[in-house]
């Protein structure tokens, strides 16, 4: 399954790289990649994983998301 969500806030090259481990980390993410150019993260999970958890998870650390 793949979840994708518009970055609506992204400062340098090293947030993607958080944002990605803060999805990474979940249970049942099996990759997750943000497109720089395109302001997205997209996010390869089965199906345990909440697309609203992602988003609570990113949205508290800072890092607001929109669901696609």
């Amino acid at each position: 399954m793949t979840t994708t969500f518009k970055v609506l806030k992204y400062d340098c090259a090293s947030c993607a790289l958080v944002m990605e481990g803060i999805c990474e980390d979940t249970p049942g993410v099996k990759k997750a990649e943000v497109n720089v150019r395109q302001k997205t993260l997209t996010v390869e999970h089965d199906d345990s994983v909440q697309s609203a958890a992602l988003k609570t998870a990113l949205d508290s650390e800072g890092y607001p998301v929109e669901l696609v």
